[in-house]
């Protein structure tokens, strides 16, 4: 099984710390945008990222993974 980055846990975990997409990129070195794309799920943050997401909203990184589907499309 492997796990890819869950941005519905990114902005839930935001918002239940009650820090805003300005001031959670402020604290990590990245602009509003940057957040505003990783919850959409547009872009994923990169690992060093995500460690000082986990950081500023004291949270571990597996906090943000969910599983993902292994299942590849085999076409016939």
């Amino acid at each position: 099984m492997s796990f890819e980055f869950d941005p519905d846990a990114l902005r839930r975990i935001r918002t239940e710390r009650g820090v805003s997409q300005r001031r959670l990129g402020r604290l990590i070195g990245r602009t509003a945008t940057n957040m505003c794309s990783y919850e959409q799920g547009r872009i994923a943050p990169s690992l060093a990222s995500l460690a000082a997401i986990a950081r500023a909203l004291d949270a571990h990184m597996d906090d943000f993974m969910k599983a993902a589907d292994d299942r590849e499309l085999v076409s016939a």
